[in-house]
């Protein structure tokens, strides 16, 4: 007898404060803003990985978004779907679950909108009655997991259904209207001390250019300065130009684009570089067009996301900017043109001038020839304000040596 109650008192001493330790008062909040992509997908996965490790009551997703891509959309589900701790959405007062945002919603835990909020309009785009058949029954199947309306979860899909928060909570679709978080969680119970997760940078740059219209701003603005930069002897824009095309393809290519939009966007970039040719800037204004029909054309082979205003004005200002730079170069080219040609060897071997940017062999660097800067390679180590004398021309490219 005397053991039992010493094994009780052990229990209630040791083990009992152990099995609390693993829990905690703390609810994780994550917040979606703008479309869903593979930044969202991983931003998701990260957040419950980090509620789970924390001994979380659970995830708090605050949801207001148009759509999406697929693939995240499904990954997202799945990661929810498989969570080891409960997540709920909440769609803020006057804020949306539109098409991809409606499968994030109905796969949660437990669902809440505030006044002035909407959701459903599912319906895919372009529409096709294969992939509506499919993603009715998956977002019905998903409704039924979750305890909620399976009839409305169909015709969010078949019929563009879209309800507003009261409606929602009527027919069974949200747990409650709250008109801000801590209603909320109040309304289901859980504590109200709460963590916001913000994401790592790694997340933040995913977020930032797997974003359809970001991507193809990074495009353009990397193809421009390309462009700009080859009218000038340095070599930052250049650079710079090229990484924001680099990680403009690699954000494509984390969307699954189709090869249209793909050749599109690089025919339009081609056609961009032609200017260099011709310096009139109606080539890069049809370039940046033709780019832009491949925008287009990655929204409309995506079913769960819908172009919206906000990207047409972008596209129309991106368009305006590639036309300023088509007649900067133009303007730069006719200037050019009104000088005496300083390319013959015979005018330029000989010339004296300043070192401006250091060269460092084999590093070229930038000298100031009467009143232009060439690219300049040397044999020895030469720093800025050297005068130097030029020995030969190759290409656009001098030999200078030390005077």
């Amino acid at each position: 007898m005397v053991r039992r109650y010493l094994a009780l008192i052990i229990l209630m001493v040791v083990v009992v404060p152990l099995l609390s330790a693993g829990q905690s008062d703390k609810v994780i909040i994550m917040k979606i803003e703008g479309p869903i992509t593979e930044g969202v997908a991983e931003y998701m996965a990260n957040t419950i990985r980090y509620a789970h490790a924390n001994g979380a009551s659970g995830v708090l997703v605050v949801l207001n978004t148009d759509g999406g891509f697929l693939k995240p959309t499904e990954k997202i589900v799945t990661e929810i779907s498989s969570s080891p701790v409960p997540v709920a959405v909440f769609v803020p007062p006057g804020g949306r679950a539109f098409s991809a945002g409606t499968f994030i919603l109905m796969a949660s835990d437990k669902a809440c909108m505030g006044p002035g909020s909407s959701i459903g309009a599912a319906e895919p785009r372009p529409k096709d009655e294969k992939v509506s058949n499919a993603l009715a029954s998956w977002l019905k199947s998903l409704a039924k997991s979750s305890g909620r309306n399976e009839t409305a979860a169909e015709l969010f899909v078949k019929e563009n259904l879209a309800l507003a928060s009261d409606e929602a909570l009527r027919y069974g679709v949200v747990d409650c209207v709250a008109k801000d978080i801590k209603s909320f969680l109040d309304e289901i119970g859980w504590p109200a001390n709460i963590e916001e997760y913000m994401p790592d940078l790694r997340i933040s740059i995913l977020l930032l250019i797997t974003d359809p219209i970001n991507t193809w701003v990074l495009f353009l603005a990397g193809v421009v300065l390309v462009l700009l930069g080859l009218a000038h002897p340095t070599y930052v824009l250049e650079g710079v130009g090229a990484i924001l095309v680099i990680l403009s393809l690699y954000a494509l290519g984390l969307m699954e684009a189709n090869l249209a939009s793909i050749l599109l966007m690089l025919l339009g970039a081609a056609t961009i570089f032609l200017e260099l040719k011709t310096g009139h800037g109606f080539l890069a204004l049809a370039g940046a067009i033709i780019a832009s029909i491949g925008l287009f054309l990655l929204y409309e082979s995506s079913p769960l996301i819908s172009l919206d205003v906000s990207a047409e004005v972008i596209v129309v200002v991106v368009i305006t900017l590639a036309g300023l730079a088509g007649f900067y170069l133009y303007k730069i080219r006719e200037a050019l043109l009104r000088k005496p040609s300083l390319l013959s060897p015979d005018q330029l071997i000989g010339r004296k001038g300043i070192v401006k940017v250091s060269i460092n062999p084999p590093k070229e660097g930038v000298v100031l020839i009467g009143s232009e800067l060439w690219t300049a390679y040397a044999d020895e180590p030469l720093r800025e304000g050297d005068r130097v004398k030029v020995v030969s021309v190759k290409g656009f490219k001098v030999k200078v040596v030390r005077i």
